[in-house]
């Protein structure tokens, strides 16, 4: 089993997209992605083809072959928790061009259920999970914590009136951390739920050229999973610790296509600085 796993999804044509006449050149079958160029010459290969984990046509609502909030979610969410309650630490993040869905395919619209996405599907399933371990008779905690990173700061989602930039450490043993960052226990999918409401609303959005609700930031929702269990034979506490990391990153942007100036420029330069050292660092894990 691979320790990463890649997804690739299309969206419907936004507004704009459809304003303009705009021709969808993806197709899809099983996990194969072929993308069609148009401006290919005689002696060019017109259509290419790649191959992923799971490939997710989104692009036609109630289409043949549609695939809904609920299917990702079970595609990857579902095997995620899964190896979190083994004990790995685990994460799933969104990654793509600005206005490419990945906000929708993480948060969704968590107040309705059919749209909500893979973030709320998972925080509920994991309260269903947790209230057969307390069958089983053992216990459990959790922590979560929700941060965004803007301009190369660190801020803190669920105590927005600490407007002090956090700082990254790295432990000797637990590795990197945010000193500082709040740290909620939560009881019920209500309780995080109201946590994941308050964080949405103090990010940082703006509207561009192509995108009326663009992220500006990168934003990371962090779950802190710990598992007791009592051996009555030997009348020892055995203790499983693990981190789920779900992260909803900026889009990448071109300047001349998002109409950007003054701030909003430089918080594109930002996220596409970013984004090109993770680039190289999940190259650099995948050599």
């Amino acid at each position: 089993m691979s320790s990463v796993k890649v997804a690739v999804r299309v969206r419907p044509f936004n507004s704009r997209e459809l304003h303009s006449d705009a021709k969808c050149i993806i197709e899809m079958r099983d996990n194969t992605t072929y993308i069609t160029n148009p401006k290919a010459g005689p002696k060019e290969q017109a259509v290419k083809s790649f191959q992923f984990d799971h490939s997710y046509w989104s692009h036609q609502p109630g289409g043949p072959g549609f695939a809904s909030q609920r299917r990702v979610y079970e595609d990857i969410g579902v095997e995620t928790l899964e190896h979190a309650f083994e004990g790995y630490n685990v994460c799933i993040f969104a990654y793509g061009q600005t206005g490419a869905g990945k906000s929708y395919t993480m948060m969704g619209r968590p107040s309705e259920p059919e749209q909500a996405g893979i973030i709320p599907q998972l925080c509920e399933n994991l309260f269903c999970r947790l209230g057969q371990l307390t069958e089983a008779g053992a216990s459990s905690i959790l922590e979560v914590s929700y941060m965004e990173i803007y301009c190369e700061r660190v801020r803190d989602l669920l105590n927005p009136k600490n407007k002090a930039n956090l700082r990254v450490r790295e432990h000797p043993l637990l590795g990197p951390y945010v000193e500082d960052l709040s740290k909620c226990a939560v009881t019920s999918f209500g309780d995080i739920n109201d946590l994941i409401d308050a964080g949405n609303k103090s990010r940082t959005v703006a509207a561009t050229n192509m995108n009326e609700t663009s992220s500006r930031s990168h934003a990371v929702f962090s779950i802190v999973l710990t598992q007791k269990r009592h051996d009555a034979a030997t009348d020892l506490t055995g203790e499983r610790v693990s981190k789920i990391s779900l992260v909803d990153l900026a889009g990448s942007e071109r300047a001349d296509s998002t109409g950007a100036q003054g701030k909003r420029l430089k918080e594109g330069a930002n996220i596409n600085k970013s984004l090109t050292t993770l680039g190289k660092v999940i190259s650099g894990l995948a050599d």
